[in-house]
């Protein structure tokens, strides 16, 4: 005996399918609405696609047109300079960092001073990492546009958290040790990476905000 099969009436099939499409609509509208309720403006393609966005990136709208030094006091040396390889053979020698025997060159500007001062961000961005280095202490990084982080060693009363905004000229922490160079306990480490290579910082001071956006 053979078995029927059942089929739906084109009509029935067709309500089905337009039920379907209906409630598909109803809940797009309704979660739009809940998002602009929370959201208001910032509901767009770029909110849907988070995923594909660096959120660590800050968007390049600096409040002060000049970078300034990362600290405050007027007493702050020069420890050891950056490493230039195109500079004379005895302002590399300077620039060379003695640990276990061992010379590196100096990827920043390690700093000194006789009494502690206020590290300062160099111009606006956003606190991407905090952390912990065996030989250069406390370590702040900072990240002002896609193509620009400083990073911040041998700091000491760390007062900024990961994630949070920072304007140019704001204190982030103080001067502290650092157990490569023992000189002074008020030390820090300061590097700038432009383009994904370090720079020497003296520079970076004098580069106009054009230049860096390049």
């Amino acid at each position: 005996m053979k078995t029927k099969k059942l089929k739906l009436k084109r009509w029935a099939s067709t309500i089905i399918y337009l039920s379907i499409i209906a409630i598909v609509f109803i809940s797009m509208v309704f979660i739009s609405n809940q998002l602009e309720q929370k959201y208001g403006d910032r509901v767009n393609l770029s909110y849907i696609f988070k995923e594909l966005i660096n959120d660590d990136v800050p968007v390049i709208n600096y409040s002060n047109n000049e970078i300034i030094k990362p600290f405050d006091k007027e007493n702050v040396n020069i420890d050891i300079n950056y490493y230039d390889k195109d500079t004379d053979s005895s302002s590399q020698e300077k620039s060379l960092i003695l640990y276990e025997n061992t010379y590196m060159p100096n990827t920043g500007i390690l700093y000194s001073s006789e009494e502690e001062f206020n590290v300062l961000a160099t111009l606006d961005g956003k606190i991407t990492k905090i952390s912990k280095d065996d030989l250069l202490g406390n370590v702040i990084e900072i990240t002002h546009s896609s193509n620009l982080v400083t990073t911040y060693y041998s700091v000491d009363n760390i007062i900024v958290t990961e994630g949070q905004t920072i304007a140019a000229g704001e204190v982030i922490a103080t001067s502290g040790k650092n157990n490569i160079s023992s000189t002074s306990d008020n030390m820090m480490l300061f590097e700038v990476s432009l383009n994904g290579t370090n720079i020497n910082p003296e520079n970076y001071y004098k580069t106009s905000l054009e230049d860096l956006n390049k």
